[in-house]
């Protein structure tokens, strides 16, 4: 079985944590055996080159829109590699991935990242879309039990529901944390908090500067660092005013030096749903406070591995920030209760591990016999 072609199809490969997580993972099932190619709808995206420089076999449709039938017709020509398996992630993807899976008689997996929690509406034709092919795929994978009512809801199966959290590597770093403050001009004393995202409305970088703010009010120490670009740059720019308080880095490729230079890794968003960050945050033996959101409580466990607030909490983030620094061996406990968790239980082996199960059971029952994978 391992050998047979595994199609993987997705929107684009641009910077996102499911696409992160795919650019992890595809790799992976290569190196195992997986005979893996890996179809983008839309664009390419610094995820696409950096899987072709691994030897991944990449190609993209360039459809322009939905309705852009040279597009389409480039993606459904992927039928002619007849994969065994089809591996989708979003929904357009599943409606494409859904048309090649049939042409061929393959099994159809989805992978759900989908974020949770309010101010995050599905547009009315994905819904649509989604309800059509939602009760006939083979599996569906989610990243959390939170998902589970709104995956039902949409008409997935309950007996084809598969629950696989994401995994992170061990984290390596290959700057020492004193030479990483140096450059970012930290203090050698500051209890330093990081937050890092692509800077989205969802993330809502705004909350953790305010939270910085406030708790440098009551312990001088709280330093913070944003890490990320995107659409909210220049209004977080604007925000962190002169950068005393709130340092704003932009993008950066050392993330694992930033990680194992912070005291405290942080999660101020909206909507989520399992993110990559509290889980490296873990990896590197780091306390958290996030806000309470998506399936962030399924890694998190407050007062043990880090402090959950609730979304929009100010003063709530702020005090939890000023705790933290005023008590290094909790800050230091409760970064090797989430090291020892991230081993047991957000291990990229153990996720690895679950996807090579869920392909191996596709690859051995014809999609006839309606292929059944039950929730865990």
């Amino acid at each position: 079985m391992v050998g047979d072609k595994i199609l993987f199809v997705c929107s684009g490969l641009n910077v996102g944590g499911a696409e992160r997580q795919w650019s992890q993972l595809i790799p992976a099932l290569r190196d195992r055996g997986y005979n893996v190619t890996v179809l983008t709808l839309v664009d390419e995206g610094p995820f696409f080159e950096e899987l072709r420089l691994r030897g991944i076999d990449v190609r993209c449709a360039r459809m322009r829109h939905r309705l852009d039938v040279i597009g389409l017709s480039r993606a459904l020509r992927l039928h002619e590699l007849r994969p065994a398996v089809v591996v989708t992630h979003s929904i357009n993807a599943h409606v494409v991935g859904h048309l090649i899976a049939r042409k061929v008689g393959s099994p159809h997996v989805t992978t759900e990242h989908f974020n949770l929690g309010p101010g995050t509406p599905r547009a009315r034709h994905r819904e649509v879309l989604a309800r059509i092919v939602g009760p006939r795929v083979d599996c569906a994978i989610a990243i959390s039990q939170r998902q589970i009512p709104r995956l039902l809801k949409l008409g997935y199966r309950r007996n084809r529901i598969r629950i696989i959290a994401n995994g992170v590597p061990e984290i390596v770093a290959s700057k020492s944390p004193s030479s990483v403050r140096s450059q970012i001009a930290m203090e050698r004393d500051a209890f330093m908090a990081v937050l890092i995202a692509t800077l989205r409305p969802e993330k809502d970088p705004a909350l953790f500067v305010r939270a910085v703010q406030e708790a440098h009010g009551s312990e001088p120490r709280v330093r913070g660092v944003i890490v990320g670009g995107g659409p909210e740059f220049e209004h977080v720019k604007a925000l962190v005013g002169d950068g005393e308080i709130v340092r704003l880095t932009g993008p950066r490729s050392d993330v694992p030096d930033i990680l194992q230079a912070a005291d405290v890794v942080c999660l101020s968003s909206t909507a989520e749903g399992l993110p990559m960050v509290i889980l490296e945050a873990m990896a590197a033996g780091k306390p958290i406070v996030a806000t309470e959101i998506g399936g962030v409580p399924e890694a998190v466990q407050n007062d043990r591995t880090g402090i959950l607030v609730p979304i929009g909490d100010v003063q709530g983030f702020a005090a939890a920030l000023v705790r933290l620094a005023g008590d290094a061996e909790l800050a230091a406990r409760m970064g090797q209760a989430g090291r020892e968790r991230h081993r047991t239980q957000f291990s990229f082996e153990r996720m690895i591990d679950e996807y090579a199960d869920v392909l191996d059971g596709m690859l051995a029952t014809p999609t006839s016999t309606n292929v059944a994978t039950s929730v865990r």
